[in-house]
């Protein structure tokens, strides 16, 4: 039996420190951590960027949620595309006011845009570079597309359709050229955090091709270059 409160208090302090003495035999050692605890893929490219800019990963985390959003959204408007499609698709009256390829120009954005019609379905995508993997295949009547993606989390992104599309255009060096005779937008981006674009009107299906990424352009080029 406990003789009175001091007693009580020793074999208190000495059960503690057993505990204690257990919890530690169970925690791994540094080195041990260190084979244990791998950091994400989407940590290593966190890491990435804060080296490369520090200043423009710092100003990136400052901004709002919603800012963030909007960002992103500019960026890849696939959705918006669509969406706009699906009303021009229901609305007879204005597929017949449309009849050519559109581009209207803005401060902050392009706007394009040509006319609903059945896709052609039969595409091919003849190069993508080395590393690369099909990760997310769509296609609908209204739009084809095609994600691929590398270890590194990169992605290349090829969406057909035709409708209404808007492309951000205040991060980026902007120059016209034609690829396989058909009409070619070049965005190349001038901002880490921006991807680049590139913008096809093929002229004989009448749809718009639009490639995004992150990869060079000289590479994204290449890509629309094997489109058929």
């Amino acid at each position: 039996m406990i003789k009175d409160d001091a007693e009580f208090e020793e074999l208190l302090t000495k059960a503690l420190y057993r505990a204690t003495a257990l919890d530690m035999e169970e925690t791994p050692s540094d080195a041990e951590l260190e084979h244990l605890v791998q950091p994400s893929l989407k940590f290593q490219r966190k890491m990435r960027a804060l080296l490369r800019n520090p200043t423009a990963y710092a100003r990136n985390k400052r901004r709002p949620i919603y800012v963030k959003a909007m960002r992103v959204a500019a960026s890849f408007m696939v959705t918006l595309t669509v969406l706009f499609t699906i009303t021009i698709a229901a609305s007879p009256t204005v597929r017949a006011t449309v009849t050519n390829f559109v581009r209207t120009w803005f401060d902050d954005r392009t706007e394009y845009f040509v006319p609903n019609r059945d896709l052609h379905t039969e595409w091919t995508f003849g190069y993508i570079p080395e590393g690369f993997e099909l990760v997310e295949e769509y296609d609908h009547m209204l739009l084809i597309q095609r994600v691929y993606e590398n270890n590194d989390s990169v992605k290349i992104i090829v969406s057909i359709s035709t409708g209404k599309a808007f492309i951000d255009n205040e991060h980026s060096d902007y120059y016209s050229t034609r690829i396989n005779g058909n009409i070619a937008d070049i965005y190349v981006s001038n901002d880490i955090e921006y991807p680049s674009i590139i913008v096809i009107f093929h002229e004989q299906t009448g749809m718009r091709i639009l490639l995004i990424s992150e990869i060079d352009i000289s590479e994204l080029i290449k890509v629309a270059e094997n489109i058929s």
